[in-house]
C-alpha cells in the first residue's frame, strides 16, 4: 500500500494474547487497513498475559506489519514467591484462591507493585522501547502514533515518541486510570498517588487526541484534561455472527463469559435462583450456570452457600470463537457489573457480542449507566439494580423467542467504529499540521 496513511500502535496485548485487551485494536487494525491506512503494531515478544487465544494468531493479521520487542517483567519473581510458578496472573483484583501462608507474601508484593512499579509492572519497557521506536521511526516514517492502555506504559512510550518526534498522537483509555474501581484498594503512599495523577496529566495534556469507551468516562477525562474528548466505544465483529445459529439448549442454560471477579458478584441473583429452584420443578431439573474464564472464589463460595454447586459448569479460558458458539445455546446471557464507585461509565467489552448474539441479555448493575442506556435500546434486555430480585415471569419473557437486533446494532458494529477512528486519526493529523 505505497500511498496509505501509516498508523503506529502501541499495545501490549496482541495475539497469541487473549481476552477483551485484545480485540479492540486487532479489529481497528483489519478495517483501517480496508480505509487507506497501514497499521503497524508495537508489542512485546514476551508478554505476561492472562490467556492466549491460538485462534487469533492469524485473524486480520495478515494486512498488519508487527514489530515485536522484549520486555522485561517482576511477574517471573513474584510467582515464585507466592508459589504460583508456571501460571498465568490475571489482570486486576481477582482471587482464584491460594495458599493462605503466601498471603504475607502477598501483602507485600501488592504494596511494592503500588509503590515501586508505576504505573504498572510494564514499566522497565518504556525507555527501551522509545530508544527502539525512536530508531525505527528513523527509516519508517509514520503519519500518527496510538497507544492504548491500561497499561498506562504505552501511553508513556507515546509521550516520549511524541517528545522526541513532534509525531502526532492519539491516547486510547479502554479503562480509566487514576478513576479505575481499584486505584484507592493499592496500599499506595502519598507520593506515590501524586506521581500517578502527574503522569495521567502529562499524557492528557501532551497527546494530541484522547479517545474512550464510554460517555462517562468521557465527562471523568474531559474534566481532568480540561479538553474534548472523543467517544468511540468498543462493539462486535459481524463477520462472527455469520454463521451463528439459535440451537436448542436441553437445559436452561445462564452463560456469563469472561472474568466474573468479588465486584462482581450477583449474591441478590444466586439468592433468587436458589429460592426458585426449590419451588420450580423446571427450573429444578433444568437450571445450568455456566461460567466460562477466570472466576473469583468468593463467587463460587456464594453459589455454593446457595445450594447451587450441583448446576455449575465452570470452565477455564476457551477461545473467542467457541465462546461465541456457547451463546447459540444458551437461554440467558448473565451480564453483572462491577458494583464500585466508578459503576456509571462501566461497558464491558463482551455487551456488544451479547447484543449481537440476539440472545435474551439480564443485566445486574446501575440501571441509569452507560451499559444500561445501550441495552435499553434493544430488544430482549432486562437490567435490574444490584439489589434488585427479578420474578420468574420476567425471566420467562425476557427468554420468551429470539431478539432481532440487526437493525438498532448497527452503530456498534468494528466496520462502523474504524470509519468514526478513521476520520479522528484524520482530524489529529490536519490538527497537527497546522
Amino acid at each position: 500500500m505505497p500511498n496509505s496513511k501509516k498508523v503506529l500502535i502501541i499495545t501490549y496485548y496482541w495475539p497469541p494474547s487473549g481476552g477483551s485487551g485484545v480485540q479492540r485494536w486487532l479489529h481497528f487494525s483489519r478495517y483501517l487497513s480496508q480505509l487507506g491506512w497501514e497499521p503497524i503494531i508495537y508489542t512485546p515478544e514476551n508478554a505476561e498475559a492472562p490467556v492466549f487465544d491460538e485462534s487469533l494468531k492469524d485473524a486480520f493479521t495478515e494486512s498488519v506489519h508487527v514489530i515485536k520487542y522484549p520486555i522485561w517483567e517482576p511477574f517471573h519473581a513474584y510467582k515464585v514467591l507466592t508459589g504460583k510458578k508456571g501460571k498465568k496472573l490475571q489482570t486486576g483484583f481477582l482471587n482464584e484462591g491460594g495458599k493462605q501462608d503466601k498471603k504475607w507474601i502477598q501483602k507485600i508484593a501488592l504494596w511494592l507493585r503500588a509503590n515501586l512499579f508505576i504505573p504498572d509492572a510494564k514499566k522497565f519497557w518504556i525507555k527501551p522501547s522509545i530508544q527502539h521506536l525512536s530508531d525505527f521511526l528513523k527509516d519508517h516514517p509514520v503519519d500518527i502514533i496510538v497507544s492504548t492502555g491500561p497499561p498506562h506504559t504505552t501511553h508513556l512510550i507515546a509521550l516520549g515518541l511524541k517528545r522526541a518526534t513532534g509525531i502526532p498522537w492519539l491516547a486510547d483509555f479502554r479503562d480509566p486510570w487514576t478513576n479505575i474501581d481499584w486505584f484507592d484498594k493499592l496500599p499506595m503512599t502519598f507520593l506515590a498517588k501524586r506521581k500517578h495523577h502527574r503522569l495521567e496529566q502529562e499524557v492528557l495534556r501532551e497527546a494530541t487526541g484522547i479517545t474512550c469507551v464510554s460517555r462517562t468516562m468521557i465527562e471523568e477525562f474531559e474534566e481532568l484534561a480540561n479538553r474534548p474528548v472523543k467517544l468511540i466505544t468498543n462493539g462486535f465483529a459481524p463477520t462472527d455472527f455469520q454463521h451463528f445459529d439459535k440451537k436448542v439448549d436441553k437445559h436452561f442454560t445462564i452463560l456469563h463469559t469472561g472474568s466474573l471477579n468479588a465486584d462482581r458478584n450477583p449474591i441478590v441473583f444466586w439468592e433468587f435462583l436458589a429460592q426458585e429452584v426449590s419451588r420450580n420443578e423446571f427450573l429444578r431439573n433444568k437450571l445450568k450456570i455456566q461460567l466460562v474464564g477466570a472466576v473469583d472464589v468468593s463467587v463460587i463460595h456464594s453459589i455454593e452457600s446457595c445450594g447451587l454447586r450441583p448446576y455449575l459448569d465452570q470452565r477455564p479460558f476457551i477461545p473467542h470463537q467457541e465462546v461465541i458458539a456457547l451463546m447459540s445455546s444458551c437461554s440467558l446471557l448473565l451480564m453483572p457489573l462491577n458494583n464500585v464507585k466508578n459503576q456509571q461509565g462501566i461497558i464491558p467489552g463482551k455487551m456488544f457480542e451479547y447484543l449481537a448474539s440476539n440472545q435474551p441479555i439480564l443485566a445486574i448493575g446501575p440501571v441509569t449507566g452507560d451499559s444500561a442506556k445501550i441495552l435499553k435500546e434493544q430488544e430482549g434486555t432486562l437490567v435490574i439494580g444490584f439489589k434488585e430480585i427479578p420474578s420468574w415471569p420476567q425471566i420467562e419473557h425476557l427468554c420468551k423467542g429470539m431478539p432481532n437486533r440487526s437493525t438498532t446494532l448497527n452503530p456498534y458494529s468494528r466496520q462502523e467504529l474504524a470509519k468514526e477512528m478513521s476520520l479522528y486519526l484524520d482530524e489529529l493529523i490536519l490538527k497537527s499540521s497546522k
